[in-house]
């Protein structure tokens, strides 16, 4: 009893924290967004899901295969940035030692971390499949609910592939090395690698979002009602997809769960168990690295010479004075912000920009443009620190007693600009000598709008995982896959007047929010003062009677 009495605390206390942060209003809202904008209207002009150009009635069985078959493929992406830093999180927090120093077992803790994600994801999960029970009933197409349509792939494909999603947002966390961005980076390759098997191999063990279960079945019972189906090379994908006229559309009644899906789905719910298993191995109960122990001797063993020089040194120390400037120089804090940010990398990592400025400098044009964008992906460390340091560090109070916020502001965007130009500084200047002065004036237009959106979604959020997340979908989508109005560095088209003007939007945004955020500051401080004030004086006038 008293180990699910535990079980239960730490998943409440996990679900509490997470539905009042702002990451989770966040999710929550693209989830409803994602309920109206993928039920279209007959006359929207468009598909989310196209089939040759046909679509199923919306009925519960049509919904509820769609809920099932996007919460996987999109919860997957945010809900793994939303929760992977729990334990993180304990040890930032300095409850780790606290949890150490209790009786848990490893595969307790790290159990329950599992569950009380696994259960965040099953709450966004329901969220959206109220979302598009309500646009069944917006859409009136069908009235008839049959709730076993919708809670069916909910409970066959959504729950396996959450329950393995919630264990990997342990293991990225207790593995040190991808604990960070390189973490965040290898998870999102993860999600377009099973993202392209769910598509591309039919039938695969491999389908770990469950998508083919569903869609397959869809297109063979479209196919009976529509012959150019059967020889159309279209098997169902996501996107947005423009269609003119009225879209035709068939009636599906749900999927027959047989014996080989369910043994695949319940294949996949061992492999969690087993993530789970590993993640308790492999987690080092928050230990330090450990200090060498003779890096300093013990006061009871030094000599006398020693400690006579030591009082003499401490005696004539002094402090240098403080001096007081009338103003305060942008220049010094750029400068200071450009150290901060460059710090801790390692050789490798300079020698990777150097290489990635050198071949963007001297190879031929025609045979780079393919793999140009990855250069704008080696900063992407720095920018999502951009707008977040004060609050991971906690130096939110002590940045603000030392210069203007307006101050801070502009030295992080000047110095993130500059460190952008810089990592694109070889493909910028061949497209001067190249003469390809669209191509010069859309990559500087994007070298601004990087760092802006990191300052804008970082003083948002006070996270990286935001920015990160946001911005790999949208390098993914853009420039790689070359989707219009995504492309920020006008490889494939060319936006600027776009972008300049989301620049100035993002910018503005920022600055406001950062304006009341320090307003919230200065009144919970006057706040705590005067309360203090309050309680001291009652206590001297109790004190006099």
């Amino acid at each position: 009893m008293n180990t699910i009495q535990s079980y239960f605390y730490l998943m409440k206390n996990n679900l509490i924290k997470q539905m009042r942060s702002y990451s989770f209003l966040i999710v929550v809202g693209i989830s409803i967004f994602i309920g109206y904008a993928c039920v279209p209207s007959a006359a929207a002009g468009y598909e989310v899901f196209y089939i040759g150009g046909v679509r199923g009635i919306y009925n519960s069985a049509w919904l509820g295969g769609m809920v099932a078959m996007l919460s996987t493929l999109l919860l997957w992406l945010f809900g793994f940035y939303m929760l992977r830093s729990q334990i993180s999180d304990d040890q930032r927090f300095k409850v780790g030692q606290i949890i150490a120093a209790t009786p848990i077992s490893n595969i307790r803790y790290i159990s329950s971390k599992v569950l009380s994600n696994f259960l965040v994801l099953i709450v966004i999960e329901l969220i959206m499949i109220f979302a598009f029970m309500a646009m069944q009933l917006i859409r009136g197409e069908s009235y008839e609910f049959n709730l076993l349509s919708y809670f069916a792939p909910f409970l066959f494909i959504a729950l396996p592939s959450l329950l393995v999603l919630a264990s990997l947002t342990v293991l990225f966390d207790v593995i040190p090395g991808l604990k960070g961005i390189i973490g965040n980076i290898i998870f999102f390759c993860l999600w377009i690698f099973f993202s392209v098997i769910s598509i591309v191999s039919p039938n695969s063990f491999w389908d770990l979002y469950g998508l083919d279960a569903i869609r397959s079945d869809m297109v063979e019972e479209a196919a009976k009602k529509y012959s150019f189906i059967a020889t159309s090379k279209e098997g169902g994908s996501f996107g947005y997809y423009p269609i003119e006229g009225k879209i035709s559309t068939f009636n599906w009644q749900g999927v027959d769960w047989d014996t080989h899906i369910l043994t695949q789905r319940i294949a996949w719910v061992i492999i969690a168990l087993i993530l789970i298993i590993v993640s308790s191995m492999v987690f080092n109960r928050f230990k330090k690295q450990k200090q060498n122990k003779f890096e300093g001797k013990l006061s009871l063993f030094e000599d006398k010479k020693s400690l006579v020089t030591k009082t003499e040194l401490q005696s004539g120390f002094k402090l240098s004075p403080i001096q007081k400037e009338r103003s305060i120089r942008l220049s010094r804090l750029i400068s200071a912000e450009l150290r901060i940010m460059l710090k801790g990398y390692s050789i490798w990592w300079y020698l990777l920009v150097l290489g990635s400025i050198a071949g963007s400098l001297f190879l031929p044009l025609n045979k780079i443009m393919s793999w140009l964008p990855f250069a704008m992906i080696l900063p992407i460390a720095i920018w999502s620190q951009m707008g977040t340091r004060e609050k991971h560090y906690f130096t939110r109070e002590l940045i603000l007693s030392s210069c203007p916020p307006l101050y801070k502001f502009f030295a992080v965007w000047i110095s993130g600009v500059f460190i952008t130009l810089l990592v694109s500084s070889g493909v910028l200047i061949h497209f001067l000598m190249e003469g390809q002065i669209t191509n010069f004036g859309s990559w500087v237009i994007g070298a601004l709008f990087v760092p802006t959106l990191s300052l804008a979604l970082g003083i948002i959020s006070g996270s990286r995982k935001l920015f990160e997340v946001i911005y790999m979908l949208w390098w993914y989508l853009g420039p790689v896959n070359d989707l219009p109005y995504l492309d920020f560095l006008g490889i494939s088209t060319s936006h600027q007047v776009m972008y300049l003007i989301l620049i100035v939007l993002f910018l503005l945004l920022a600055i406001t929010i950062q304006q009341m955020q320090t307003g919230n500051l200065h009144l919970g401080r006057k706040n705590k003062i005067s309360e203090k004030d309050l309680s001291t004086g009652g206590y001297h006038e109790k004190f006099k009677q």
